[in-house]
């Protein structure tokens, strides 16, 4: 092979052994690199495949994410319409508009006429709570009368009393006959009480 004499040359032989080690060695080379480019890409494509599961997921969860959170965000605890019916809202405006009419009225001649007028449309505990601090106008708030009235909703998380601000239009009577026109703000709750709304509270001119 090659022109060596293997049988009767040393020389021969290791040469012969240096070239089969070379083959060897190449055939070595190129099979490793022939299984490392196969690696690769099936390791590119499976990279490939579990990213895009991934992405799948992602947009699958943030859509899951934003259909629970949509009612939330939709969904307003200050708004009373979100506590009660509109049976309900329109049953407890019409008692608050009752009782501030009622309220508001002030004779200085006749200084308890307002409270006895307007005591069915307020709790016990409140009617108690304005006989005991009896109320005092300026002399230029002797007389008071109300021309008109305006219901304006406010804030409200609670789900029980329900809360409105009445404006009130009118006007003020001094002592020496002047007249002046007037507008007050009341701010009330009310809140059922055996099967009844009563106006619970009430807040005069409090600034926002």
């Amino acid at each position: 092979m090659f022109g060596w004499d293997i049988h009767n040359s040393k020389s021969d032989r290791i040469k012969l052994f240096c070239f089969i080690l070379v083959v060897f060695l190449v055939i070595g080379f190129t099979a490793t690199f022939i299984f490392r480019s196969l690696g690769t890409d099936a390791g590119a494509e499976v990279s490939e495949s579990r990213g895009g599961a991934d992405s799948a997921k992602n947009v699958d969860s943030v859509t899951s994410s934003k259909t629970v959170d949509a009612p939330a965000m939709d969904k307003n605890k200050y708004d009373q319409n979100e506590h009660f019916s509109e049976e309900e809202l329109a049953k407890t405006q019409e008692v608050g508009v009752a009782f501030v009419k009622a309220f508001h009225a002030y004779n200085a001649d006749e200084p308890m006429n307002y409270l006895e007028d307007a005591k069915p449309f307020m709790t016990d505990a409140l009617y108690e709570k304005m006989k005991t601090n009896m109320r005092r106008e300026p002399l230029d708030r002797s007389y008071l009368t109300v021309t008109e009235t305006k219901v304006t909703p406010v804030v409200n998380s609670s789900s029980s009393v329900v809360r409105w601000n009445v404006i009130v239009k009118g006007s003020a009577k001094a002592t020496d006959g002047t007249s002046t026109n007037t507008e007050d703000w009341y701010l009330l709750g009310v809140r059922q009480v055996n099967g009844e709304w009563k106006v619970e509270d009430v807040r005069v001119n409090v600034p926002n």
